[in-house]
């Protein structure tokens, strides 16, 4: 314990003086004077400047926004159904359990670790659970990437604007509840351990004269990189991405080697480039710790290859025109900005990393959610070094001159700091469990087009025969309608059904020409339309012989035969599907 005057503020003593002022002295605790007090003696690491507590407001109002964010209405409900499936049955689906016209198609189920987390989640009955686990998920990512961007620059502003830049590049995923956020985590700690073994990357930027000053692994990051992808593989099949990034570094490193000794026997003889083949191998290893061993790597490559993914928004090419497009355009901009003012060194795995994933983005949207951190991975020494001319430049004097003050560090500040956090708690949902109250309502909690009178309807109302449903609803049918429901479609079935079953929704859920034929052929007594994305099909509906509105609100309505005497027999899901399987072959 020290002592210290009240009525001498503590922001006006020296280290020394406050270190005098504790000294007993010879007196003993009763002879103290009432105006004297009793503080903790507390390391000087303990004060926060104000750089910190703005940096933590920014991932509390991240934290808040993250679990406030409502639950989509699509492919989440099915993953939450497979692994519900998969926790009830003990092990994994050998074919699409939920959509009969994928019956007896083999499934490999790239996410089922992340579908069992999504489920055991679910079992405690309040949807709330899926948003605290998001927002958790969500912000340790940036956090990770955070710490990786710091090992990079050396300066917590630096990488607090390069995280930040990062979340804004990739903003158009971020509402995506499913296994790829724990994806996104494996990536961030992929990240983590290609920094610590980048000798290019050091805060300095020195890169090592010879290979003998290469910085030699730790023996723990040689069994946690197969540790990381054996996680990875399991919780989603993004973890071949990985597989991109560690190729580019040795790749590169082949190639900076190859150009300074033009043998390549030397290429096999550094140092370097041999720790990214054994690191690049032990993510192969790490990989095949899963339930389908080489199979998964196989089926995870030619995913993509699908011809039913063709039809899907998210696997569509970049356009300029789309929602993908403004992000895109300003991180090609902000990359030819900050490398025509950096001074900092651009590696050869750093053109390959730009180039893999900038054409990933353009053949395929959905890999903007890989590129952006990539990109800030790549340009964040930049940053920093553009940061520093900056703060040497005359021209900054007045800006560093008013920034002085979040410099100081001071305890109030860490008692602020803590302050924010428990009130971001106190204020976001995932405090209720621990402080009560009453839970959000239903329209809070779960997105605007979430069908939630049509699967309450059809709970009441159970159909006979199969649904024809809007493919982005059928996951919420099958986790939140009746048991056993048969549904047309599902976002977790599209690359599973025969291209002629999905060519056939296609035409149904278009209202193409030909719809009473599809709907006799599916034997579908009951339809599910989508207000806001198929007019075509509503006014279709309303007006079709033979079949009757039943149910409506704002967001769906439902239609059934009215002759259900004449159509109420069970499909045979398992002949229509082979027989579709056999003509698309």
């Amino acid at each position: 314990m020290r002592l210290s005057r009240i009525d001498q503020p503590m922001t006006q003593l020296s280290e020394t003086q406050v270190v005098e002022a504790g000294k007993p002295h010879g007196r003993s605790p009763m002879s103290m004077s009432p105006d004297e007090v009793l503080t903790p003696k507390l390391s000087d690491s303990f004060a926060m400047d104000g750089r910190v507590l703005l940096i933590a407001a920014v991932f509390c109002l991240l934290f808040m926004h993250y679990n406030y964010l409502p639950l989509f209405h699509s492919d989440v409900w099915g993953h939450v159904a497979y692994g519900e499936w998969i926790l009830q049955h003990g092990r994994l689906p050998a074919s699409e359990p939920f959509v009969p016209l994928a019956d007896g198609v083999p499934v490999v189920d790239t996410a089922w670790l992340g579908q069992v987390i999504l489920g055991l989640t679910g079992s405690s009955g309040d949807p709330e659970w899926f948003s605290h686990l998001f927002a958790v998920t969500a912000v340790a990512t940036l956090l990770v990437l955070m710490r990786v961007f710091y090992l990079q620059a050396g300066s917590a502003g630096v990488a607090a604007c390069a995280t930040v830049l990062a979340w804004l590049t990739g903003w158009t995923r971020h509402a995506v509840i499913r296994p790829e956020m724990f994806g996104s985590l494996c990536f961030a700690v992929l990240f983590w351990l290609v920094v610590r073994n980048d000798d290019a990357r050091s805060r300095s930027g020195r890169v090592p004269s010879s290979d003998s000053e290469a910085r030699p692994t730790a023996w723990w990051e040689w069994l946690a990189m197969p540790l990381l992808f054996a996680a990875w593989s399991n919780l989603h099949g993004s973890f071949v991405v990985g597989y991109a990034v560690l190729g580019c570094y040795a790749l590169g490193r082949a190639l900076e080697v190859l150009g300074e000794s033009r043998s390549v026997g030397a290429v096999f003889n550094d140092r370097r480039f041999r720790r990214w083949v054994v690191l690049g191998e032990l993510a192969v290893v790490g990989t095949l710790l899963n339930p389908y061993g080489f199979d998964l790597i196989l089926h995870t490559f030619l995913f993509p290859a699908n011809p039913n993914l063709n039809d899907v928004l998210e696997w569509f090419p970049l356009e300029m025109v789309s929602l993908e497009a403004f992000p895109m355009a300003a991180s090609w901009i902000g990359l030819v900005v900050l490398l025509r003012h950096s001074r900092a060194r651009m590696a050869a795995s750093d053109i390959l990393l730009l180039l893999v994933f900038t054409s990933a983005v353009c053949l395929r949207v959905r890999m903007i959610a890989w590129y952006a951190p990539v990109l800030w991975l790549v340009l964040t020494p930049h940053l920093g070094d553009v940061f520093q001319q900056l703060a040497a430049s005359n021209r900054t004097a007045s800006l560093r001159r008013a920034a002085q003050p979040l410099y100081v560090r001071s305890f109030r500040i860490t008692l602020f700091l803590g302050l924010l956090v428990w009130v971001t708690f106190t204020f976001s949902p995932i405090a209720r469990p621990v402080l009560g109250g009453k839970p959000r309502p239903a329209d809070k909690v779960f997105s605007n087009d979430t069908p939630l009178g049509v699967t309450k309807y059809l709970r009441v109302h159970p159909p006979e025969g199969m649904v024809g449903n809007p493919q982005w609803w059928g996951d919420w049918l099958v986790y939140d309608g009746p048991p056993d429901i048969q549904v047309f479609m599902t976002t977790n079935a599209v690359h599973v059904v025969p291209a002629r079953v999905w060519k056939d929704y296609l035409a149904f859920a278009t209202a193409e020409e030909g719809l009473t034929r599809r709907l006799n052929r599916y034997r579908i007594n009951t339809i599910v339309v989508c207000k806001k994305l198929q007019p075509s099909l509503e006014e279709k509906v309303r007006t079709m012989p033979g079949w009757r509105v039943v149910f409506e609100d704002e967001v769906g309505l439902i239609a059934q035969r009215t002759s259900m005497a004449q159509h109420g027999r069970r499909p045979q899901p398992n002949n229509v599907a082979h027989a579709a399987l056999r003509a698309s072959r």
